[in-house]
């Protein structure tokens, strides 16, 4: 029973497991930018301890061989005052509060003299710390999270990938930092021994120079870490904010809309600007067709504008009731296939036309004028339109010879 029923489970999991990855909920995204900055604001970064870590260690190191010696000396001093302080004080007074005293004197004496080693391995921790996450002020990170102190959550945190990842960090120091100090053992053989030679006063600053160096090579090792810690937290925190199929949508949506409502707005947009084309048609001097599949209406003012206007323009349907507007105003309708096409084509509604095209359309807007003025006279008779050649969408077909319509 017990083997059946662990058995329908497996079955139940790798089915699970199954769905999830067929309805796209495997997180093998990679995160956007705008994940990227929520993560940001919330405080989640990438940091690297090894690299900060190195960074202060070596600082400390430094600053104790540039000033290591005014450092020692006022620490020696202040060990001696120290010592004959509170010794006259234990001497006179068993005061608590006096004794108290004396020994907040001597802590801030002692923070005083290896105040600059401290100074310098925080600041250089702190640049450590922001060269990889950069600065992040945010207010989240401080809320707090008993989620953490879950120890099955502790638990699977130890035996997890990011856990591994730290237990291999861990060798890694110990094998670098363990290797480099043999090496510095094996090859300062000699130089150790030497000191058994000299004179006290000479064996000191030898044996300080020797630690010094040592020391630095030691903390510089330590970027050898850093250096492979650094792309770790890195690839973690992305893996950390990898998205799902589903939730690479939703965000699409979020940030971009709906494409089902963007494509109902987009309609509503068109429907409103062919209302307001339809209006201008009235006002239109001409409306120049193909005769059936073009309609382009035009209008111009001599006061008001440099060159005559396309007020509206379609094809097939909207040309037909472009041509029924023009109909019910009597605005002039004149077919001219070519030009209705080039006109189409290469102006658009409430702009000028094309240069290339002011000859043909002056030419038809003459024409309505000449319609308008004339009374018992013999009706005018309306030219071959010239348009040039390359402006009908028509001219590079086989079946379109010519340049007259």
């Amino acid at each position: 029973m017990r083997s059946s029923s662990l058995a329908r489970r497996f079955v139940d999991t790798r089915k699970t497991v199954a769905d999830n990855q067929e309805s796209g909920q495997e997180k093998s995204l990679a995160p956007s930018q705008r994940r990227l900055d929520q993560a940001r604001e919330e405080g989640r970064v990438a940091r690297s301890r090894d690299l900060s870590g190195a960074m202060a260690t070596f600082a400390c190191v430094a600053a104790l061989a540039v000033a290591g010696a005014a450092v020692a000396d006022r620490a020696m001093g202040w060990m001696k005052s120290s010592f004959v302080s509170a010794a006259a004080t234990a001497a006179l007074t068993r005061d608590e509060a006096v004794l108290l005293n004396t020994l907040n004197s001597m802590i801030g004496d002692a923070l005083l003299a290896i105040a600059p080693v401290l100074a310098a391995g925080m600041l250089a921790g702190v640049l450590g710390s922001l060269g990889l996450g950069g600065l992040v002020l945010s207010g989240k990170a401080l809320t707090p999270n008993f989620g953490r102190l879950s120890p099955l959550a502790g638990l699977g945190r130890i035996f997890s990938l990011a856990g591994l990842g730290e237990l291999g960090k861990s060798l890694l120091k110990v094998a670098v930092l363990g290797g480099v100090a043999a090496m510095l053992v094996w090859q300062g053989a000699q130089g150790w021994l030497s000191l058994v030679l000299p004179s006290q006063h000479r064996a000191l600053p030898e044996l300080g120079g020797m630690l010094t160096h040592h020391a630095l090579i030691l903390a510089g090792s330590l970027f050898v870490i850093a250096a492979a810690d650094v792309p770790l937290q890195w690839w973690n925190h992305h893996k950390k904010l990898r998205m799902t199929l589903e939730e690479a949508k939703q965000e699409n949506k979020e940030t971009e809309g709906d494409p089902h409502v963007k494509g109902k707005v987009r309609q509503l947009q068109r429907e409103r600007a062919r209302a307001r084309m339809m209006q201008a048609v009235p006002s239109a001097d001409v409306v120049v067709t193909n005769p059936t599949h073009y309609a382009v209406a035009l209008k111009y003012d001599e006061g008001g504008m440099g060159a005559p206007r396309v007020v509206a323009k379609g094809t097939d349907a909207v040309a037909a009731r472009i041509r029924e507007l023009a109909a019910e105003h009597r605005v002039a309708v004149l077919e001219s296939p070519r030009l209705a096409r080039a006109l189409h084509r290469h102006a658009e509604v409430d702009q000028e036309v094309p240069v290339a095209l002011y000859r043909a359309v002056a030419q038809v807007l003459a024409y309505v004028y000449q319609l308008r003025d004339h009374a018992a006279g013999p009706v005018p008779v309306l030219q071959p339109v010239e348009v040039p050649a390359g402006w009908d969408p028509l001219d590079d077909s086989p079946l379109r010879k010519g340049g007259r319509a």
